[in-house]
């Protein structure tokens, strides 16, 4: 007959709603009893992979988890999603609801981390730190039957 184990609720992540079925096991310490889970990490991007899956929109604790595991501050996830600190904060304690466009965002960064791509920080990065720039005249070329941008034309 298997011993069965009740799920055990995983409220260490920062989230309510997380339950394990498996994968942890109850340990002795000098400290008293507690819980090993494997693989931590694998857990973590799995439930970041349901949260930026989910239809409806992301809860103050979704979101703070999702900032966590990016490893960003307040400061620099407002920063790449055009919010102040104190925005991302007010969402975090559940004051009022993530916008529609900022909950994109949030998700999209998160799963480009996933990836390993880092092509909407590095993209928005590049827009925050620089004034816009005059190019002048803009001049394209076919080559090969393909157009690209003159290289005179970026060297200006």
């Amino acid at each position: 007959m298997k011993n069965y184990q009740e799920p055990y609720h995983y409220i260490q992540c920062g989230l309510d709603n997380v339950y394990l079925r498996n994968g942890f096991t109850c340990v002795d310490s000098r400290y008293g009893k507690g819980i090993s889970i494997k693989d931590v990490e694998g857990l973590h991007r799995l439930i970041g992979q349901f949260l930026t899956n989910k239809t409806d929109i992301l809860m103050a604790s979704e979101i703070r988890f999702l900032r966590t595991e990016l490893d960003m501050s307040q400061k620099r996830l407002g920063e790449l999603i055009g919010k102040d600190p104190q925005t991302i904060a007010y969402w975090e304690r559940g004051r009022g609801p993530i916008p529609k466009e900022s909950d994109f965002c949030l998700r999209h960064i998160y799963l480009q981390h996933l990836n390993k791509r880092a092509g909407y920080v590095e993209m928005v990065d590049k827009l925050n730190g620089k004034d816009r720039e005059d190019y002048g005249r803009i001049e394209l070329q076919e080559v090969n039957q393909k157009w690209k941008i003159s290289t005179d034309c970026i060297n200006q």
